[in-house]
């Protein structure tokens, strides 16, 4: 019996590999890295962090056909000459419901947001009355991030696990749970040949997830952790450049006079494939049919769903904890729109786990040969922003329905709009 069980095991390890390592190589070198014709919805999605910044700057001469007031602001974060740009529209005449979009707190996930940025300014704005309607859209919370294909920023901190309210109550010591499988997720050795490291890595989960349960891999990476600086998901310990700009922004915006403020934080990564979620924060009290119905939209996760989880430091919950404690007379609603790439299966979520874990080994510690890291680059970013056409088109409308949906729920656009 023990044998046909180790036999078992390096069977389903071999097959792991292929599957997890191999495959996705040759899939990577005819497919997903094909050049995308700039065509239709295609044109709102560039390539690079220069680019998408300079076309950011734009922007003010499109929106100053609707609002009176627009300005574009850089707040800088000392990181070669890198700031957190964003751009304000004052409701023309009445302040009744502001509109912010943000974007890039995870930077690499900066490109896909910085093409929605890119609709609302060139194909939704019309939509919003400007007299009574204000806009704010920030480019890259992390630009440090975005510039370098990176999820986490110049300080390997995971901004979206550094938004705490306070620091001095906060307990770092937290997650209990990454300490028990820190061998699986981190390394100080450089990363080698792929085949190898991806055979080790595999039987290294297996091994963590016979032995301490599938729940704690799970809870060791989505809550973030607060002591291993060079681990993944580590949230900081104070806030970051980034996140005291943003901090500062949002008490500004919540303090602007605005009746009813709609913030929308975009994101990459979680949920099936070629679809984008409404993930609620935990303060949302509709149900998930209940959201589903007002928004008219039929991929919205609250707290009582299948699926949802609670991340410490997350910028949604930031704004809302804030609302409560300094802006009680606020109306707010302040949600996040992810956009689904690798899928929401089993084999999925281990290439999210291993692609992030072997790119940040890969950061800190090197890598032997080139093609392997060309390899991680290429499967990192397109864990965050996938080139297929398919994929790139169904965001945009996947966006659009969401936006026009809540919008329409909130009073902010008409229905028949």
């Amino acid at each position: 019996m023990l044998t046909y069980l180790k036999r078992g095991v390096w069977i389903l390890l071999i097959a792991l590999v292929f599957w997890l390592g191999i495959l996705p190589h040759l899939l990577l070198s005819t497919s997903s890295l094909a050049e995308v014709p700039e065509k239709g919805v295609l044109q709102h999605f560039v390539e690079d962090y220069q680019t998408s910044k300079e076309r950011f700057e734009l922007y003010p001469s499109i929106l100053k056909e609707y609002w009176d007031s627009v300005q574009l602001e850089s707040k800088p974060i000392g990181q070669q000459d890198l700031a957190v740009e964003f751009i304000e529209a004052k409701a023309n005449k009445k302040k009744e419901n502001l509109l912010i979009l943000t974007s890039g707190i995870h930077g690499i996930e900066g490109f896909t947001g910085s093409a929605m940025l890119d609709y609302v300014t060139n194909s939704f704005a019309p939509q919003l009355n400007a007299d009574n309607t204000g806009l704010v859209m920030v480019h890259a919370v992390n630009p440090w991030g975005m510039k370098h294909e990176r999820r986490f920023n110049e300080h390997n901190v995971d901004l979206n696990r550094n938004f705490i309210y306070d620091w001095d109550t906060f307990d770092t010591s937290i997650n209990k749970e990454y300490p028990k499988v820190e061998g699986l997720l981190e390394s100080n050795q450089p990363v080698g040949n792929l085949g190898v490291y991806e055979a080790s890595f595999l039987g290294s989960l297996v091994n963590n997830a016979a032995r301490e349960g599938i729940g704690t891999i799970e809870d060791a990476l989505l809550t973030g952790q607060y002591t291993n600086e060079e681990g993944v998901y580590f949230g900081g310990k104070a806030d970051e450049p980034s996140t005291a700009v943003l901090k500062q922004l949002y008490k500004k915006w919540l303090g602007s006079g605005y009746e009813q403020i709609i913030h929308i934080d975009l994101h990459t990564g979680y949920g099936p494939r070629y679809e984008m979620s409404i993930f609620s924060s935990p303060q949302e009290t509709m149900t998930e049919l209940e959201a589903e119905e007002a928004f008219q939209y039929s991929n919205v996760l609250t707290p009582a769903s299948e699926g949802f989880y609670v991340t410490k430091g997350d910028n949604t919950d930031y704004i809302n904890v804030l609302k409560e404690e300094a802006y009680p007379n606020v109306d707010l609603y302040s949600t996040t729109f992810e956009f689904g790439t690798l899928g929401d299966g089993t084999m999925a979520s281990i290439q999210s786990l291993k692609r992030t874990v072997t790119e940040n080994r890969m950061f800190h510690n090197g890598v032997t040969n080139v093609t392997a890291k060309e390899t991680i680059e290429n499967q990192y970013k397109s864990m965050f922003y996938p080139h297929e056409e398919k994929w790139r088109t169904t965001a945009i409308q996947d966006f659009q329905k969401a936006l026009t949906g809540v919008l329409h729920f909130k009073d902010i656009i008409d229905s028949e709009e």
